[in-house]
């Protein structure tokens, strides 16, 4: 046998075990990727959700996804936990743009028309990002579970028996709510399909709406009140708005109150605003749930959006201390006398 012959052979021996080398180093760190992401789903999620700081978990998010989405380039699929980190990185865009909408709302007051104009472009690009995102999560928590769990979202319901999954379905069905809610505020540039709105209701009817503190039959109720035709045959949205607080109250964790706060705004009904931010108010000795602060603290700085922006848009200020259940032109008590210093601060 010739040498060449003997190089040929060596050659080929040395990509064929150059190959298999390489293959056996990325499935080294694919599975050290999933065993990643499987701890942080684990270990990390569940104490994050005990936090009651949602500007810290909004600034997580944003930190967050990045290295998270990372993973996908090792093979492993993030999508639960991108999820969960595309909704927290939302809550940053979304208190951005309500800064900005509060800028715009006292340079109108002050006929400032330059100044309220660049708040209003502003508020549009924020309200876009906050759209963008939300509705990156709501993709990925679909594609993902329709293939996992082999079923239709708003179709059927997927045999759920981790906790986690249950979870990573009520925020992603939660975040294609929100991306139609943040895409109208923006004029549709993002262009989240509307019929989002529908398939959520029906897929929210797959959670035990007692387990999950309202939010189920809250949300469906929502969009009840919002889509046109939607409430025929259904029972008073508000009413089941109204009592899905009240389960969340018992269950300690106020996403309700946030999503009926939101309703009434988005009808611009003011007695229904004023009685949401006052059931909110009303539940401020409420014990919160130990394991989802955090989600408690979302609901919170949901309503105290929504109320801000009232406050704002009669007054010029933001909510005052005691502003979810006193309002700027309630009678005084009887017992009320003279004017406090606080009441000028």
């Amino acid at each position: 046998m010739k040498f060449s012959h003997y190089v040929r052979v060596g050659a080929v021996c040395s990509v064929i075990g150059m190959q298999t080398l390489i293959s056996g180093c990325s499935q080294v760190v694919k599975g050290g990727a999933m065993i990643a992401l499987s701890f942080s789903e684990n270990n990390i999620v569940p104490p994050i959700l005990k936090l009651d700081d949602a500007p810290m978990a909004c600034a997580s998010g944003e930190a967050m996804t990045p290295l998270i989405l990372a993973t996908e380039g090792m093979g492993a699929d993030p999508a639960k936990m991108a999820v969960i980190m595309y909704v927290s990185a939302g809550l940053c865009a979304e208190d951005r743009a309500l800064e900005n909408e509060l800028r715009y709302l006292r340079a109108s007051r002050a006929n400032n028309i330059e100044e309220a104009q660049d708040a209003r472009i502003a508020q549009k690009r924020w309200a876009a990002l906050a759209a963008r995102r939300q509705q990156e999560a709501y993709r990925r928590f679909v594609e993902r579970f329709e293939k996992e769990f082999n079923f239709k979202i708003g179709a059927s319901c997927p045999a759920l028996k981790e906790d986690f999954d249950k979870l990573v379905y009520l925020i992603g069905m939660a975040s294609g709510m929100q991306a139609v809610v943040n895409d109208i505020a923006a004029q549709g540039i993002v262009g989240v399909p509307k019929d989002v709105a529908a398939v959520v209701e029906r897929g929210m009817a797959c959670l035990d709406n007692a387990e999950y503190w309202g939010v189920p039959m809250a949300t469906r109720a929502a969009v009840w009140s919002l889509l046109p035709g939607a409430s025929e045959g259904k029972p008073d949205p508000f009413t089941v708005m109204k009592d899905s607080t009240r389960i969340g109250e018992r269950k300690g964790v106020r996403l309700a109150h946030a999503i009926y706060a939101l309703a009434a705004q988005a009808k611009g009904d003011e007695t229904l605003l004023r009685d949401a931010l006052k059931t909110y108010g009303a539940s401020s000795t409420m014990a919160v749930n130990p394991k989802f602060r955090l989600l408690d603290a979302m609901g919170g700085m949901m309503v105290q959006t929504i109320s801000d922006r009232y406050w704002t848009e009669k007054t010029g200020t933001r909510t005052p201390e005691d502003g979810y259940t006193k309002f700027w032109d309630d009678k005084p008590s009887a017992d009320s006398v003279g004017v406090s210093i606080d009441d000028l601060l």
